[in-house]
């Protein structure tokens, strides 16, 4: 399915972007705030004219971009992030602390617990872009409270907004080959242990509708539809 050119509203104040060419394959979100808009994840390094198209369709330019949270390192999540940072220099970038350190060039970066993955993985390069605001457990983005979500990558985060239960589970749970499963799929994850207690964790959570990085969002049964994922998952 070809993504949709224009962004998909979710919530009050809470806008989908298709940051790839097939719809649901890679999801950033537009955080509409007071004095502009906070963009979570970057996509891409092609995903940069989506975002801004996204951006202007909203009536937003890059003096509106006011912050970027990156849930964590991986190249479909920071890929964008050079060219978002060229294109609105004021931009805060905000991460939890060992994702800014990686994304920054301070840390290399953590390959997958997968062999094969690894050693595909194993020439990977960091943008190189400083993150000036680190965000811990708890944290707020927008209105929405961090969680730390690690297992996917060390320092992967998720949010949520508790006013409305609106989720953003980034990569500790996704949808690919049409199959939901936590963390996306276990050759992606650095540590798949961690990974499954990190969805058992936004389990606990009060939450009714979820977004995910990769799939479609799930607007009814979502707490049962994740909880089948978990009870489903071997890692």
């Amino acid at each position: 399915m070809a993504a949709q050119k224009t962004p998909e509203l979710v919530a009050l104040g809470v806008y989908r972007v298709d940051a790839f060419a097939i719809s649901n394959a890679i999801n950033t979100l537009l955080l509409e705030n007071g004095d502009g808009w906070t963009l979570v994840d970057t996509g891409l390094a092609s995903s940069v004219k989506r975002i801004q198209e996204a951006l202007a369709f909203l009536g937003a330019g890059p003096e509106d971009l006011k912050r970027i949270f990156i849930t964590h390192q991986h190249d479909d999540h920071v890929g964008g992030l050079r060219g978002l940072t060229g294109w609105a220099p004021e931009a805060e970038v905000g991460a939890s602390e060992h994702e800014a350190a990686v994304i920054s060039g301070q840390l290399p970066r953590d390959l997958p617990d997968n062999p094969v993955f690894r050693a595909l993985a194993r020439n990977a390069k960091s943008p190189g872009v400083p993150v000036g605001k680190v965000l811990r457990d708890g944290d707020f983005v927008s209105g929405f409270r961090v969680i730390a979500t690690p297992g996917h990558s060390p320092g992967h985060m998720s949010l949520l907004r508790d006013e409305d239960g609106l989720l953003f589970t980034a990569d500790a749970f996704g949808q690919l080959w049409r199959k939901l499963r936590v963390g996306l799929v276990k050759p992606f994850c650095s540590d798949p242990p961690l990974t499954r207690r990190s969805a058992e964790k936004l389990l606990a959570e009060d939450f009714a509708t979820v977004i995910m990085a990769h799939g479609p969002v799930l607007r009814t049964g979502a707490k049962r539809t994740l909880r089948e994922a978990v009870a489903r998952c071997r890692y």
